[in-house]
């Protein structure tokens, strides 16, 4: 058999790393054991682990085959992006990923990442190129807290794509809202996926439990309180923003004045500025 060729083609890849995931490994790997034993099952199955791809799949399945791959391996994701053919979907994968980050954290887990574009081999089962390496060394070492950093490589593409109006003017919009700032560093904003969505109350109480959980059971652990501190405060950041700007530009439905008094009342005191 010939020796096939692989290509290099440009790609978007994000990594996205589960924070606090090897306890859970455990935990998963004990309720199998307890279960199998308990009801004298011919296989080992875990409620949560099957809860976690679940939620994984939920959100991938969503994605064009054609343009969208994406691997998950233990407690690391990575998604590649062919935006060749559609410039938007530059901006429709900050979106995917906010979404993802969104419905993880529902479920008590958070993600850290890092975003890249660049020259890639992109395979059904191969994934090789220095996208994947840069996106990999940012989750571990600018990320930091529980958010998804974006190269300079990609900002500066967003930013050429938005100057020659090659991305349409709507999601031109949204990347003002999708991307944040702090320093040096650009980040997709952490709760964007709350913007016009008619159940953000119901979902800024789950977060926020999900937030507090977090820092409550890692009060003996300065390394990871310290991320969910952070995640509390750009939590109140985003009330903030979302009562003084976002929700006079939402179009599907108008926030009472009771509404937002109840999402004031969310606020993390202890973090406020």
């Amino acid at each position: 058999m010939a020796n096939e060729q692989y290509i290099y083609q440009d790609r978007a890849v994000v990594f996205l790393d589960v924070l606090g995931f090897q306890e859970k490994l455990k935990e998963f790997q004990n309720e199998a054991i307890q279960n199998k034993e308990v009801n004298n099952t011919e296989f080992y199955v875990s409620a949560a682990v099957d809860e976690f791809i679940n939620t994984f799949k939920s959100v991938v399945n969503f994605l064009n085959e054609n343009d969208y791959r994406y691997y998950l391996f233990s407690d690391n994701i990575c998604i590649t992006i062919d935006f060749s053919q559609n410039r938007n979907s530059l901006i429709d994968i900050l979106i995917t990923i906010n979404d993802l980050f969104f419905k993880f954290a529902q479920k008590g887990y958070f993600l850290r990442g890092g975003l890249d574009v660049g020259k890639f081999v992109d395979e059904k089962d191969i994934a090789i190129g220095i996208p994947l390496a840069n996106a990999y060394k940012i989750e571990q070492s600018v990320a930091m807290f529980p958010r998804i950093v974006l190269s300079e490589a990609y900002k500066r593409l967003l930013d050429n794509l938005e100057a020659e109006r090659l991305i349409s003017d709507d999601l031109i919009i949204k990347k003002n809202f999708l991307v944040k700032q702090h320093c040096e560093v650009f980040y997709i904003n952490t709760f964007f996926n709350l913007f016009d969505n008619e159940n953000k109350i119901e979902l800024l109480q789950s977060i926020r439990q999900s937030i507090s959980i977090n820092i409550t059971s890692n009060t003996n652990n300065e390394k990871n309180t310290i991320k969910y501190e952070w995640l509390a405060r750009e939590f109140n950041y985003f009330l903030d923003e979302y009562i003084s700007q976002l929700m006079f530009l939402e179009t599907n439905f108008i926030t009472s004045e009771e509404e937002v008094e109840t999402i004031k009342s969310l606020k993390f005191t202890e973090y406020a500025k």
